[in-house]
């Protein structure tokens, strides 16, 4: 009994090879390379950010740091008529500031400048000093600032400053 199955002609044309051409693989490597300048980007400002946001820790810390000067010579701030002394605010900050240029946190290539703000005199018990820190963020090229405010309470009395 004959096959009842068409047999090939062998005239017909072989189906083509199924797969990439090059030019879907140049398309390919294209879009690939465009995503990953992206992803490098991307890398980029998250490090400048991270950057930034040390800094601006550091700055954050740094006027934490004067203002716990200002309580530990609270005595040397007050006179006896609850007037501030001049003097002593200045020497506290001027020791503080002259600490951190020494160890390099106020770097003068970046451009740090410490302001401390008195309140009016005489003070009151609700008086607010302010500390302004300043700096030229390392990356972006641009003026950065902290603003710390405080109170600071003059002492009791007499018996809790020595003379």
């Amino acid at each position: 009994m004959p096959s009842l199955k068409p047999r090939p002609h062998s005239c017909q044309r072989p189906r083509r090879a199924a797969g990439f051409t090059l030019i879907e693989i140049l398309v390919a490597l294209v879009i690939l390379s465009i995503g990953l300048l992206g992803v490098a980007g991307l890398q980029l400002r998250s490090l400048q950010t991270s950057h930034s946001s040390f800094e601006r820790s550091i700055a954050t810390l740094q006027a934490r740091d004067l203002v716990e000067r200002m309580w530990g010579g609270i005595c040397t701030l007050y006179d006896n008529q609850g007037q501030i002394v001049p003097a002593g605010r200045d020497a506290i900050f001027t020791a503080w500031s002259n600490d951190h240029i020494a160890t390099g946190t106020f770097a003068a290539a970046q451009g740090w400048t410490p302001v401390l703000a008195t309140p009016t005199t005489p003070p009151t018990p609700t008086s607010v000093w302010t500390i302004t820190i300043s700096w030229t963020g390392r990356f972006q090229g641009q003026q950065e600032q902290i603003v710390h405010h405080f109170m600071l309470p003059r002492p009791l009395d007499e018996d809790t400053c020595p003379t």
